[in-house]
């Protein structure tokens, strides 16, 4: 796929409507409007809303044109009805050869068209079934469909298990306990709702209990460490769920007869998106939580839900939030994992089967749930994810925080120019995720990347200022580039099938180290800025890294998330810990020491004295992002703003 260009496009460039894109490409406008459905055809819209006023760049639209690889059928546009002459008589029976021999060809043409360009997909309506205050989430359907189980936790209150009947205005409660529950999973006979209950006060056990949906007395038979997403076999005589702590979650199998677990998948550092089990219980379908897009996989079971052999790759990589596989193993729904997105997505495991986008809104959707026969969606949506720039002083500790970039989409990963006087950061103002950048104070906006892919971030300046690193998805796969920061054409560093991402530049600007799972976990490589071979660094884990100022070392996040920093001395030799635990991705190195996150609070770590002292807490959640300006007076850093704090519940009904 060609680069599309970095700096925007002239005014004479543009086409205001429909009508001028179609008489641009000397297509009909429903034909356009077609291939943007189907074929990727760059069109954008003023409020990035589906409904809203369209607009497009001749030279994207050029670019797009040249990019195809296969012949495009235009979809005829309609005709005046044109009613027939009479004919002679004599012609009747020649009349009737020639329109039986036209329908013929027609419909053999009808047919090749539709093997080219099938329908457009069913467009799905979601209708709420829930409405309270708080976090409505987890739905899981009766065997029949008629009902739904799910998790409520009201405001400033554990959640709890209830049940709502689809057409009624309430809902009851299951549960009679006060210790918080989640997870519920409705048995496929409709005996049982099986869900956890986290174990107080040690919060890190799970038990696995199996109550009535009509109430009573619950039984547990099992315990998890810090277990989640239960989901039943056919024969309802297995439960499956995610075990583990972080970094080392597995998915395992319960017996629900003596609650005796064992392992399904290796441990991973990511944890899992989603899975479920084949009518026959004979496969484990599944996909890996990560950074950036993954497979579907499957696993071939023996008796007794026996793993045996290796998992396969299925399907191409998906951005994926939450998976979950039908009843009858041969689709998948999933809810997007890519920044800004919220919509649900629908993919075949059939081969070369594409997804198909179910339902989409601005809002971030959350646990989905189909019923047996496939005909009723169930999802929680909720408006939590925009994340906003903040400063901070550092010099003065009672100065409050001001917030620095802020739009009604996400402005986060931010890194100051060595300068100080700029700002690079990503955020998706305009619907689509890129790299822009701003005065230290938030003023002189300016996009600097037009990629249109679903995720592009994590910019990084050279030492000189003169360019940017970052990371991309445009050609389907996380790749490293880099622009100059004044603007122009996108240069792409590494090519491979494996994700590539976090850039950071060497205190020289000669090398760009980033992370790859290339060897099957997430490494750090190191690349020349002027392109060629990348070099493996780490062979314990990486995930972003950075040279020290003094160029001794190299420092590094071991994982991406709730994991250590290390360092190794840039002359070689073993790593050491120097700080236990870091959260949310990333960490400011200064000439001083390290700042980084922690649940929810900043800290700093002294290189001299080897000491960590708390800095400040937030008043909202931390989010992607921390940075220190070269003066070390002002900390950059995320905050997510909560428009409203809870989720609902909504049905769509009739899918096929």
């Amino acid at each position: 796929m060609p680069a599309e260009p970095s700096a925007a496009p002239p005014a004479e460039d543009r086409l205001d409507s429909w009508k001028e894109i179609a008489a641009y490409l000397r297509k009909g406008v429903r034909t356009v409007q077609r291939w943007e459905r189907t074929e990727g055809l760059p069109v954008r819209r003023v409020g990035q809303e589906r409904s809203g006023s369209v607009f497009a760049y001749k030279s994207e639209l050029d670019a797009w044109w040249q990019a195809q690889s296969r012949p495009l059928v235009e979809e005829p546009e309609p005709q005046a009805v044109v009613e027939p002459s009479p004919r002679p008589a004599v012609r009747s029976r020649f009349r009737q050869w020639w329109y039986a021999v036209s329908l013929i060809a027609f419909a053999g043409i009808a047919f090749a068209v539709w093997k080219v360009w099938p329908p457009p997909p069913v467009v799905y309506r979601a209708v709420p079934l829930t409405a309270d205050h708080g976090w409505e989430l987890e739905p899981t359907f009766s065997p029949d469909g008629r009902k739904i189980a799910y998790v409520w936790a009201p405001p400033e209150v554990p959640g709890h298990i209830y049940l709502k009947t689809i057409d009624s205005d309430s809902a009851t409660r299951v549960t009679s306990g006060t210790d918080p529950e989640r997870s519920p999973a409705w048995s496929p006979d409709g005996v049982n709702i099986a869900y956890l209950r986290v174990v107080v006060p040690s919060r890190r056990a799970m038990a696995v209990m199996l109550i009535a949906p009509t109430g009573g007395t619950a039984t547990q038979i099992a315990e998890l460490e810090r277990g989640w997403n239960l989901s039943w076999s056919a024969d309802g005589q297995w439960l499956l769920a995610v075990e583990g702590p972080e970094k080392r979650t597995s998915i395992v199998a319960i017996s629900v007869r003596d609650g005796a677990k064992h392992a399904l998948t290796d441990p991973f550092e990511f944890g899992y998106s989603g899975f479920g089990l084949s009518p026959d219980g004979g496969r484990l379908i599944f996909t890996r939580g990560g950074p950036g897009a993954s497979p579907i996989c499957e696993l071939s079971l023996g008796p007794g839900l026996t793993p045996l052999g290796k998992p396969r790759q299925i399907t191409e990589k998906l951005w994926t939030n939450k998976m979950l596989v039908a009843r009858d193993g041969k689709q998948v729904l999933y809810t997007d994992g890519s920044w800004g997105e919220g919509s649900l997505w629908r993919v075949r495991l059939s081969p070369g089967a594409k997804p198909d986008l179910v339902y989409s809104t601005s809002d971030k959707f959350m646990t989905p749930a189909i019923s047996r026969d496939g005909r009723r969606i169930a999802f929680a949506a909720s408006r939590i994810d925009r994340e906003e720039t903040w400063q901070k002083s550092l010099s003065d500790a009672g100065a409050a925080a001001s917030p620095v970039l802020s739009s009604t989409r996400a402005d986060l990963n931010p890194q100051y120019s060595p300068d100080g006087r700029y700002i690079a950061f990503h955020s998706t103002r305009t619907g689509a995720s890129d790299i822009w950048i701003a005065d230290k104070d938030g003023s002189n906006l300016r996009r600097l990347t037009f990629t249109n892919a679903r995720t592009t971030a994590t910019p990084r300046w050279s030492p000189d200022g003169e360019w940017i690193a970052f990371e991309s998805n445009q050609p389907g796969q996380t790749e490293v580039y880099v622009v100059a920061s004044r603007g122009g054409p996108i240069r792409r560093l590494t090519n491979h099938p494996a994700t590539d991402a976090i850039p950071r530049w060497s205190r020289d600007g000669r090398y760009i180290y980033f992370c790859s799972d290339r060897t099957g976990r997430y490494e750090i490589w190191k690349i020349p800025a002027s392109g060629g071979q990348p070099v493996q660094i780490t062979t314990n884990g990486g995930f972003s890294a950075v040279e020290s100022p003094d160029g001794r070392y190299l420092y590094y996040s071991q994982t991406r998330n709730y994991g250590p920093i290390l360092r190794m001395a840039m002359t070689g030799g073993p790593s050491e810990e120097v700080v236990p635990e870091m959260h949310n991705l990333f960490f400011a190195l200064t000439p001083r020491g390290i700042y980084y996150q922690l649940r929810g609070t900043l800290w700093f770590w002294d290189a001299s004295s080897r000491r960590t002292q708390e800095i400040f807490t937030p008043a909202k959640p931390m989010g992607i992002g921390l940075d220190v300006s070269p003066d070390g007076q002002t900390i950059l850093f995320t905050q997510i703003e909560i428009e409203r704090e809870g989720a609902d519940l909504y049905l769509i009904d009739g899918f096929h």
